[in-house]
This record gives C-alpha cells, sequence and structure tokens, in this order.
C-alpha cells in the first residue's frame, strides 16, 4: 500500500463504553447510550472485531479470522475496529487534561472535554487490550500484534499509554505488578477508583488481585480507525 495515502487519514473514534448484546439470537453488538455490558478480554477482542463483520453493527460484509482477529476479506473495507488498545485509552486521558480537554479532575459520568462532544468516562473499570508478553490466555495470546499491547518486567509502559509517566495525576493512585512475578493471565484495567488516570494489572498478592484475571469481566471501548487499505 502507499504509504503516503496510508498515513493521509487516520481517525480513531472511541465508541462509548456502552455496549449491547439484546436479549434476541443472533444480535449483533451495538452501541445504545447505556452502560450494560460487560464482558472477558478473549470475549471483547472477538465480539469488537465481529462488529466490523457481516451482520455486525456497522453493515459491513467482512469475514474475521476468530484465530488472530485479522480480516479474510480479500479488499479491505478501509475500516478497522476492535477493542481499545492501552496506548489509546492513554492517547484520551492525556488529551482530556490537556488544553483541548477537560483540565479540570473529571469525575464519574464526566467527558473528556466538559462536553458532549468528549467521551464519557465512567469510573467503574474497564478493560484494554494489554498483557503480559510470555503467556496471555488464548484468544489475547495468538491475537495480531496490531490488536494488542504487550509489556514485560523490563519494559514497564509505553509512550503516550499514560501509566507510569501519568502516576498521580488527578490522584491517581497506581502501581505495577507485572514485576517480580509471572503474570501471564492477567490483563489491565483502566478508570478504576476515583481517576481516569487509575489503572491496575497483574497480582499484588491480596484480594484484588483477581479483578485483572483475563476471564473477569468488566467494561471496555472499542476503537475504529478509518483509512485507506487499512
Amino acid at each position: 500500500m502507499n504509504k503516503k495515502v496510508k498515513i493521509t487519514i487516520i481517525l480513531e473514534v472511541m465508541i462509548a463504553i456502552l455496549m449491547l448484546i439484546p436479549i434476541t439470537s443472533n444480535a449483533a453488538l451495538q452501541a445504545n447510550g447505556k452502560s450494560t455490558k460487560t464482558d472477558s478480554v478473549p470475549g471483547w477482542l472477538l465480539n469488537i472485531r465481529r462488529m466490523e463483520a457481516t451482520g455486525g453493527t456497522l453493515g459491513l460484509t467482512d469475514t474475521i479470522n476468530t484465530t488472530d482477529l485479522t480480516s479474510s476479506a480479500e479488499t479491505s473495507n478501509n475500516l478497522d475496529i476492535h477493542m481499545q488498545l492501552n496506548t489509546e485509552y492513554g492517547a484520551m486521558a492525556i488529551l482530556s487534561a490537556s488544553a483541548y480537554g477537560n483540565q479540570d479532575k473529571i469525575t464519574d459520568g464526566q467527558t473528556t472535554t466538559g462536553n458532549k462532544s468528549g467521551v464519557y468516562i465512567y469510573l467503574n473499570s474497564e478493560w484494554v487490550a494489554a498483557g503480559e508478553t510470555t503467556l496471555g490466555v488464548g484468544l489475547f495470546q495468538n491475537a495480531n500484534g496490531k490488536y494488542k499491547n504487550l509489556y514485560s518486567d523490563t519494559n514497564k509502559e509505553k509512550k503516550g499509554d499514560a501509566t507510569m509517566e501519568t502516576n498521580g495525576w488527578h490522584n491517581s493512585s497506581s502501581r505495577w505488578y507485572w514485576n517480580n512475578r509471572n503474570y501471564g493471565y492477567y490483563g489491565m484495567i483502566r478508570g478504576i477508583s476515583t481517576s481516569v488516570f487509575g489503572f491496575y494489572n497483574g497480582g499484588d498478592g491480596n484480594v484484588q488481585s483477581n479483578i485483572a484475571y483475563f476471564d473477569k469481566s468488566h467494561y471496555s471501548r472499542a476503537v475504529i480507525v478509518v483509512g485507506e487499505g487499512i
């Protein structure tokens, strides 16, 4: 693909956590304005990608490979929808605290801009597609690299992911738990406690450690990237 064209139009749209699967058979994942849907990391990874498939919310006719989440279509539909990466959540959080966003501390139910044009933030814990490099569970382990952020003991944060570099911002209190133990069965949760910058990953040896286990159900968001030849 022409590199110039590839970087011409990149649009990321953060679809609110507000995902719902109606109680009907063969229902499509859709945004409906209410925070009623939770799922595990493997569940979100696949179901959000399926929004792009035949019968999905976006009205497209793609086919999603259930092994690595890539598209099986011969021709690109110029759109990619996926579970939010930690770096994508981080970009949203950092912009919220910038001159372009709501610079005051965001409380539950407020937006990143302070008005309806922003992304609604609910401080009730939400999954991002992130995990430790050595293990992982099922679909997360096999997913194509563009659909997940991988971390290790020596790579504790990525630029722009709003974890360690923003620790303490807006009263966030977080610790990094992927070091000193193998946390390959744990993911990362954002929007915890009282701050958009809060996060929790791995386990710290106490009762809270299980909240970040890959199979636990939490909210998440979908991200759409639009560009020719994606």
